[in-house]
């Protein structure tokens, strides 16, 4: 790697007689640079960790900042490919010699870790010091009480602990200034639409939220995220769903099938799985596909998945998005409990109350709703009445004591079937009939937990053969109002 290929002008790196000097290595960040040029794939994971700010040479971190640009739309970056940007820069004549032979020149991964985490540290250090400087500053020239010194000091150390530590911070002010303007304006949040029903009794999914849903096996909880999921999607709302459980190919399937099912035609989902699908069928499932095609939904099906690879997963869709001027407003996972503990011979409860720790704190730090099915316990399956309760949520109370709000869905008629009577006359199995009819295709929406709203409930249609769910108001409402 040539030395002392620097910008010229004000993108040089400070003179020897400033401080800082040796928490600078301008090599450190071209050779950075030349290896995520010589691996695209490599520029993501590098985003996680390093920012602009973190380059000592401000060219070096403008070029950064257009590599992640041009990587989430997913270009091919380069020399070449970035000269457009910075052609008039005094500096990018000199850098570009050295990017040009970026393939030549590149090293091995941990090379590469080894240059991002000096880059980083030096950053870091290096607003630590400014920060100090400027104390020290205030100290001899008496601009400041010496209360006031002591904040700034402390302020300036905590870069190196907590980078963040102000994001979120203002004076309530600010935020009840916010709130007025906010008076009258739509209300930011997913809604699914096509499940009304549980619209209304939820409400709105709003970032920095953690949304729980439980049932018990056969209640239909997959069929409930996936309607939500290309509802929310058709509503302009980008979604990203993980799906641990079922393969992105069968959770598609699922998908084309619900999006077929309306008043008055639908197609079966075991035909869809099976690919026996033709005349009317056929062409519906192909508009359902043309539309799927469309909508700002996206699936994630790798099994066994940590905590931290879903973080880095959200965050590069997130980025991806951003750089076509979208916005990344909801992440699905099914379900919590299939998600890998970060480090073996974690308990069952130690694991859960860690993914859902994990899980708000990634709603709150990126600006998201993440609604994460659960699995729940055998409980209810022991009292007279099934419904299930916040108790019931499987491994963890902390996943109750995170959540903004638990939705669970009940299907009385999965009860009801086991009840059937073995002679098919008489009285009983008159009553019986009466019985399933009354549940036939109900599910129930059971909200015991919504933080700034009642608790409350609502009823929706089920269509098991359809893998599909929809609002109370389903057979009272034109087609239309559902789909567009």
């Amino acid at each position: 790697m040539p030395r002392n290929v620097l910008g010229t002008g004000d993108d040089r790196p400070a003179s020897g007689n400033d401080p800082a000097t040796a928490l600078q290595n301008p090599e450190a960040e071209i050779g950075l640079l030349s290896d995520l040029l010589a691996d695209n794939r490599m520029i993501d994971p590098a985003a996680d960790h390093v920012r602009p700010v973190d380059f000592s040479v401000p060219l070096h971190g403008q070029v950064f900042a257009k590599m992640v640009e041009q990587n989430a739309l997913g270009r091919h970056v380069d020399a070449v490919t970035l000269a457009p940007f910075f052609s008039a820069h005094d500096g990018w004549r000199q850098l570009e010699r050295v990017l040009l032979a970026a393939d030549m020149n590149a090293g091995s991964r941990d090379r590469t870790k080894a240059y991002l985490q000096q880059v980083c540290d030096l950053g870091r250090r290096r607003r630590m010091v400014q920060g100090l400087e400027e104390v020290v500053q205030s100290a001899r020239d008496g601009s400041e009480t010496c209360d006031n010194l002591i904040v700034l000091a402390d302020e300036a150390v905590a870069e190196l602990a907590d980078e963040d530590a102000s994001a979120g911070q203002a004076h309530a002010g600010v935020y009840a200034r916010d709130a007025i303007a906010s008076f009258g304006k739509p209300i930011v949040g997913v809604k699914c639409g096509i499940i009304g029903s549980l619209d209304k009794v939820i409400g709105y999914l709003r970032p920095g939220e953690l949304i729980v849903g439980g049932g018990r096996p056969g209640m239909g909880k997959t069929s409930v995220v996936t309607t939500y999921a290309w509802g929310a999607a058709s509503a302009g709302h980008p979604v990203l769903m993980f799906s641990l459980e079922m393969s992105g190919d069968e959770l598609s399937r699922r998908i084309l099938a619900d999006m077929c099912c309306t008043r008055t035609s639908a197609v079966l989902y075991e035909n869809v799985v099976n690919g026996d699908v033709r005349g009317d069928d056929l062409r519906a499932v192909k508009d359902a596909a043309r539309r799927l095609d469309a909508l700002p939904l996206e699936i994630a099906d790798k099994a066994g998945i940590t905590l931290a690879m879903l973080t880095r997963r959200v965050r590069r869709h997130k980025r991806r998005l951003a750089a076509q001027n979208q916005k990344l407003e909801l992440v699905i996972i099914d379900y919590l409990q299939l998600m890998q503990p970060s480090r073996p011979g974690m308990s069952p409860y130690e694991s859960a109350s860690e993914i859902s720790k994990g899980l708000k704190t990634l709603a709150k730090e990126e600006g998201l709703a993440v609604l994460a099915l659960a699995q729940l316990n055998r409980n209810a399956e022991n009292r007279d009445d099934h419904r299930p309760k916040t108790s019931d949520l499987r491994d963890s109370g902390q996943i109750e004591q995170d959540a903004d709000a638990i939705f669970f869905v009940y299907r009385h008629e999965v009860y009801v079937k086991d009840q059937k009577p073995e002679a098919e006359t008489g009285v009983k199995y008159t009553d019986w009939l009466a019985d399933m009819k009354a549940a036939e295709k109900k599910i129930e929406f059971i909200v015991p937990k919504r933080r700034n709203m009642p608790p409350g409930k609502g009823l929706g249609w089920f269509f098991g053969q359809h893998a599909a769910v929809r609002g109370s108001d389903f057979y009272s409402s034109p087609d239309e109002d559902y789909y567009g």
